[in-house]
C-alpha cells in the first residue's frame, strides 16, 4: 500500500480535531472557525494565524507545529504561493487529511500555477498525509458537524455527492432541502491533485450511511479506475452522473475551472450504456432523479395516469410523458364508468388524462373518491397529479388554506393507494400562489411523496428511474462479458 493511503477516509468525514491554517480574524467574514462552531462541530478546533492570540474565543497558534495535540484534518486557507510550505508543515505535524481551499494552481493555466500544484503532488506523494483539492470547498457531513456553508441543513440523510464544483454541490444540497431530502456526505474535490473521484466513489460504495450517490465531474484521468468504481457503486446503489464540458467551449471552461481534461459526448454515451449509471444534464435534473429514486417505489411499468384540471394542460402533459418514454393509455371502460358516477359534470373527462370539472376547492374530494378508482385500473402503473395553482388556484384570501387542504387530502388518499403517486405542482409567478405551492410541497414531500415543479421534470424522473431499475434487472441475469470495460 502506498504510504499516503494509510489513513481511512472515515477520518476525513469524522475528524476529532481540525486546524484552520490562515484562520480569518475579520469580523465581517464568517470564516471557517465560526462556521464550524455554529454548525455544531464537537471536536477540537485549532485556529492557526501568525498575528492573532484568539479567534472566536479559541486560542490561536502562529504555526501548525505549535498546536500541542494531534490534528486529524486541516483546512488550508492561504495564498497559493504559501500552500507548499504550509503543506510541508502539516506533513511534519502528522496531519492525516488536508483540505486545500486555496485556488491559483493548475486551473489558472499559468506555468507558476502548474508548478505549485506539481509541488503539492510531490510533497503528498512522499508523505502519509492525504490532500483534498486544491481549489475546492471540501467536506459537508452533517453527522459530524462538518460544513463549507452556514446555509446547509443540519439534518442527516442518505444521499452522497462527489463533485468537482463546490457551487454545483451547494446548489444540489439546497435544491434537495426544498423537497425534504438530506445528505450523508458531500465532497467538493476540485483539481484532484491527490484524492480523486474513483477513490471517493469506492469509499461511498461501502458506506452504510449512503443509499444514493450523485456525481458532478468534468474530467476523468483513468477510465478503467473510474468505470470500475462506478460499477462497484452500482452493484448496491444508484449513481446519478452530471458530466460537464462535453462541448468545445464547455471543455475550455472546465480546463479553466479545475484543469480537467474532459470526455467527448460519444465517450459518455458509451459509459452510460455500459454501466447503467443515470445521466443528468443539469443539477436540477440530478435533484429530480434523486427524488424519484427515493420516493417512486414499486414502479412496475411506464403506463401513466394523468389527473388534473385543464383539457389543454392534460393534452400537453400526455405529449411530454410520451416523449419522455412513458405511455398514457386510455382507462378501461369500467374505470371510466366509476369515475363518471362520482363526478357527472358537463365537460369532465375520464378517459386518461382525467379532468374532473371542478374548482381547486373540489380537488380534495376527488383525491379521496377518484384516486382509489384510478389505482384499481389495470391499464396503468403510476399516477401523475397536476396541481396547476397558476391557472386554477385563484388569487383569493383562502388560496393557501384551499391548497393545503388539497395537499392533506392527497396524503390521506395516498395511504390507501398501491401505485406510486407523483405530483407536478405549478406555482406560476404570483407571490400568493408561490407561497401556497411551497406550503403544499412541504406537506407532500414530508409525507414521502415526489413533488416536481412541472410535468417535464416529473416525466424525466419517472422515465430515468424506471430505466435504471430495468437495467439493474437485465444486468443481474447477463454475464459480466456483456458489459465490457470502456
Amino acid at each position: 500500500m502506498p504510504v499516503n493511503k494509510k489513513y481511512s477516509l472515515d477520518t476525513m468525514f469524522r475528524p476529532e480535531s481540525i486546524a484552520i491554517i490562515g484562520a480569518s480574524t475579520s469580523a465581517a467574514e464568517t470564516g471557517w472557525v465560526k462556521r464550524l462552531i455554529d454548525f455544531g462541530y464537537r471536536g477540537k478546533i485549532y485556529p492557526v494565524n501568525l498575528k492573532a492570540a484568539k479567534i472566536n474565543g479559541l486560542k490561536a497558534y502562529p504555526h501548525i507545529g505549535d498546536v500541542p495535540d494531534s490534528v486529524d484534518y486541516a483546512i488550508l486557507n492561504v495564498p497559493a504561493q504559501a500552500a507548499p510550505q504550509a503543506l510541508r508543515d502539516c506533513v511534519a505535524k502528522g496531519v492525516k487529511f488536508l483540505h486545500c481551499y486555496s485556488a491559483g494552481f493548475r486551473e489558472n493555466g499559468t506555468l507558476d500555477g502548474k508548478r505549485l500544484e506539481n509541488e503539492l503532488k510531490q510533497i503528498i506523494k512522499e508523505s502519509g498525509t492525504r490532500l483534498l483539492g486544491p481549489n475546492c470547498m471540501g467536506v459537508y457531513c452533517p453527522a459530524s458537524g462538518l460544513t463549507f456553508s452556514e446555509d446547509f441543513p443540519k439534518e442527516k440523510g442518505r444521499i452522497a455527492v462527489v463533485s468537482q464544483s463546490g457551487a454545483e454541490a451547494s446548489r444540489l444540497i439546497l435544491l434537495c432541502q426544498d423537497v425534504s431530502l438530506f445528505f450523508s456526505k458531500v465532497i467538493s474535490y476540485g483539481n484532484a491533485a491527490d484524492l480523486d473521484a474513483p477513490e471517493l466513489l469506492d469509499y461511498l460504495a461501502r458506506d452504510k450511511a449512503t443509499d444514493i450517490i450523485a456525481l458532478y465531474i468534468e474530467g476523468v484521468k483513468n477510465a478503467a479506475e473510474f468505470t470500475a468504481a462506478i460499477r462497484k457503486c452500482l452493484a448496491t446503489k444508484p449513481v446519478v452522473v452530471l458530466n460537464a464540458g462535453t462541448t468545445a467551449n464547455g471543455a475550455r471552461a472546465a480546463l479553466a475551472h479545475t484543469a480537467a481534461v474532459t470526455w467527448t459526448e460519444d465517450k459518455w454515451h458509451d459509459f452510460f450504456r455500459q454501466t447503467g449509471a443515470i445521466p443528468a444534464a443539469t443539477m436540477n435534473e440530478v435533484a429530480d432523479i434523486i427524488q424519484g429514486l427515493t420516493r417512486i417505489k414499486n414502479i412496475k411499468g411506464k403506463r401513466t395516469a394523468i389527473v388534473g384540471r385543464g383539457g389543454g394542460i392534460g393534452v400537453i402533459a400526455t405529449d411530454i410523458c410520451e416523449r419522455a418514454g412513458l405511455t398514457v393509455p386510455p382507462f378501461s371502460q369500467a374505470t371510466r364508468k366509476k369515475l363518471l358516477e362520482i363526478r357527472p359534470d358537463a365537460g369532465a373527462a375520464f378517459r386518461n388524462p382525467v379532468e374532473p370539472k371542478l374548482g381547486m376547492e373540489g380537488t380534495a374530494e376527488f383525491y379521496l373518491k377518484g384516486l382509489p378508482i384510478i389505482d384499481a385500473d389495470i391499464a396503468t402503473d403510476i399516477i401523475l397529479i397536476q396541481m396547476a395553482l397558476d391557472i386554477y388556484g385563484g388569487h383569493t384570501s383562502d388560496l393557501a388554506q384551499t391548497v393545503t387542504d388539497s395537499a392533506y387530502a392527497l396524503c390521506a388518499a395516498a395511504d390507501a393507494i398501491k401505485k406510486p403517486i407523483v405530483v407536478a405542482l405549478f406555482s406560476g409567478g404570483h407571490a400568493d400562489s408561490i407561497l401556497a405551492a411551497a406550503a403544499a410541497r412541504d406537506i407532500l414531500t414530508k409525507a414521502g411523496m415526489a413533488v416536481f415543479p412541472g410535468v417535464e421534470s416529473a416525466a424525466r424522473s419517472i422515465s430515468k428511474v424506471s430505466r435504471y431499475r430495468g437495467f439493474q434487472g437485465i444486468k443481474s441475469v447477463l454475464p459480466a462479458a456483456a458489459f465490457p470495460a470502456l
